[in-house]
């Protein structure tokens, strides 16, 4: 079982907990660890700043803060709390569907700073969609609601 599994699920795969998708963990103030490896006092905050940093360039090639702003974290174990991506077993994405609003198909912020391409959408964002499908869908990227994403 992976670490993050162990730390975040309770000794199950973590993305099958619904309490690591809640709106409530998404303004949660962080721990001061946390805190002082991302620069910011909550996940929202630090949302924000990854999405105006790492994800729109990605999309658009074009970033309002320079990229060293981006990422506050100066070692690994401090980018394994700042980001990571999660491969989900095939078996289980459909568990994890059922539990969320909304998947939206994004740019890899990774391939963008590594090539500096931006003609690609390989990464997926799921959450609870406060903001709409339509929010996401009108700034240029491929949203749906979880529902809709079983059979595309």
């Amino acid at each position: 079982m992976c670490e993050f599994c162990t730390q975040h699920g309770e000794g199950k795969k973590w993305y099958l907990q619904m309490k690591n998708y809640s709106d409530e963990m998404l303004h949660q103030e962080l721990t001061p660890e946390q805190k002082e490896t991302v620069n910011a006092k909550t996940r929202l905050e630090w949302n924000h700043r990854f999405w105006r940093g790492f994800i729109t360039p990605a999309f658009n090639g074009k970033s309002d803060i320079p990229r060293a702003e981006v990422f506050a974290a100066k070692t690994p174990a401090g980018d394994k709390i700042e980001h990571f991506g999660q491969v989900l077993p095939i078996e289980d994405i459909e568990q994890v569907i059922d539990m969320v609003s909304s998947i939206t198909r994004m740019p890899c912020g990774c391939r963008y700073i590594s090539t500096g391409k931006t003609d690609k959408r390989y990464c997926f964002g799921i959450g609870i969609d406060r903001l709409g499908i339509g929010y996401l869908s009108r700034c240029g990227f491929v949203a749906r609601k979880a529902e809709q994403s079983r059979s595309q």
